[in-house]
């Protein structure tokens, strides 16, 4: 989990910064 967390973190960060939050919260979720 913690590895897979980092992975998505790192392109979800980059995508985040170009989107919102919310796809962040989706994935989370």
């Amino acid at each position: 989990m913690d590895s897979i967390s980092k992975n998505r973190r790192s392109w979800n960060m980059s995508r985040i910064r170009s989107k919102d939050t919310k796809p962040e919260l989706i994935v989370r979720s």
